[in-house]
Parts: structure tokens; sequence; C-alpha cells
């Protein structure tokens, strides 16, 4: 079905194409460390088996990871440590952290706000939210809700050489920038940042002549009246410092996405 000749050649294109360029995990990580102050203790909901984050912060703040796995990556005798549990029931106190991260998982949640509101409980007041997850208008998000998930999950499965397993039921309640916004304002959260950003088409690259159709429609996606058709939608939230103090200030006309909420 897939040939290694595809394999490489789509390969070849890409460094063609994409040398140099960052994505959507390089983003999220800067995304993070934009808001992370060394030695806080941050939560990874959602974090995989392999707890790939957790590992590769865990030299500059206190992590943990909890997900719904029977196996983490961690021996829990040093840090970062794993926590098998329900991210909408966190086993944690009040304020307990100062930053929860979350990749790849708002998309497979059947009640995004009870989950958020976890999400703010475990925080300490001005504790941030930082998260990446497809954007449902994305071509690959309309695909696989069209597709049957036994048939999504093999192809997903073939297509990044991973166990099934790791592929999920996905079912898109809180993946546009409105949704995502509307999901957190019912946690009582307040947005920082939320912008869509652009992927390489790497679902595609079974076929070269996909592959290249995929460059094709990144780059149109990547103009700016296009911006909503984007691959994923990265983003931070805030619990605020003062709940029901805080207001928005809009400065020099701008849209409420991209400015800068203050607590006053």
């Amino acid at each position: 079905m897939f040939t290694e000749k595809d394999r490489r050649k789509c390969e070849e294109i890409f460094r063609k194409h994409y040398s140099g360029r960052k994505f959507h995990d390089t983003l999220y990580g800067e995304l993070i460390r934009k808001y992370l102050q060394p030695g806080q203790k941050v939560l990874d909901a959602g974090c995989g088996r392999y707890m790939r984050f957790c590992k590769d912060l865990s030299g500059m703040a206190e992590l943990v990871g909890i997900d719904l796995e029977t196996t983490l990556e961690t021996d829990n005798r040093r840090a970062p440590f794993g926590v098998r549990g329900d991210i909408a029931r966190l086993p944690f106190p009040n304020g307990h952290f100062d930053m929860v991260i979350s990749r790849s998982v708002v998309e497979h949640l059947p009640d995004p706000p009870e989950v958020f509101r976890e999400f703010s409980r475990v925080l300490r007041p001005g504790g941030k939210v930082v998260i990446i997850t497809p954007n449902k208008y994305d071509y690959v998000s309309v695909i696989a809700a069209l597709t049957p998930y036994k048939i999504h999950r093999f192809l997903v499965s073939k297509i990044f050489q991973v166990p099934e397993d790791d592929v999920f039921p996905t079912l898109y309640r809180a993946n546009t920038v409105s949704a995502v916004r509307k999901a957190f304002r019912l946690a009582g959260m307040v947005p920082k940042e939320i912008r869509t950003i652009n992927h390489y088409p790497a679902y595609l690259m079974f076929s070269p002549m996909l592959f290249r159709l995929g460059i094709f429609y990144e780059r149109l996606t990547s103009l700016k009246p296009f911006g909503a058709l984007r691959g994923s939608i990265i983003c931070a939230f805030e619990k605020p410092a003062k709940p029901g103090m805080v207001r928005a200030r809009v400065r020099n006309g701008a849209q409420i996405e991209g400015a800068r909420l203050e607590v006053v």
C-alpha cells in the first residue's frame, strides 16, 4: 500500500520545501516556555505513554503527567512523575499547579468545558493553560470526522507507523477558535493568545503526488484570508488572579483575538 520508495521521495520533497521551518510541536514548546518560570509546577494533561513533553521540560520545572494509559514511561522515583487518571476528574488539590499543558487532547473530549474547569481548579490564580489541538476545518480533521473510526485508526497507524491503540476517536467539540474561546470562558478563564498555525502535509507522506498537493494547500492557507483553515489551533489561557475583576483592554483598535488581556 505504502512503499518505502514513496516515503523516501516525500522526505526529499519535505527537505526541499520545509528545511528550517518550525512546526506545531516546536511552536507549542516555545509558547509553553514563554509563560513558564523556572521551578514552577506543571501538569501535562493527556501526557501519553511516552511523556515526551514532561521529559523535555523537566529540566526547568516540576512536571507531572496524567493519562488514561495503563503504562507511563516513568518509574516515579524521579521526575517527571506520572499518574494514571481521568483529566475530567483530576486527583490534585485546588491551586496546586502554575501551568497546565495539553497536546492533541481537546479533539477527543466529550465535554471540553468540564475538563477546562478542572484545569482552572488545579491552577493557582494567574496560572496558565497552554494547548495545541487540530482545527476542525482542516482537511485532515474533516476527513477524520467523515471516516469510520476503524478505517481512520488503520490508516493513521499505517501512515505514521504507530500502534493502532495510539489512535483515538475524535469529536472536535472545541476545535475552532470561537469554540475553544467559548469553552474556556465557560470555565472562567481568559485568553492570552489564540492563533491558527499550519503544518507540513504529514498525513500525505505516503504519496509524492498527494504530498505536493498538500504543500499547495499549506501555502494557500498560510495566506491571511484562509487562516481559519489552517491545521492547528495553539493558545494560552489564564486563570484570573481576581475572579470577577477581569476585563479586556483592547489597544489600538485590535480585536479581542490576539489582544492582550490584563487583570485590573
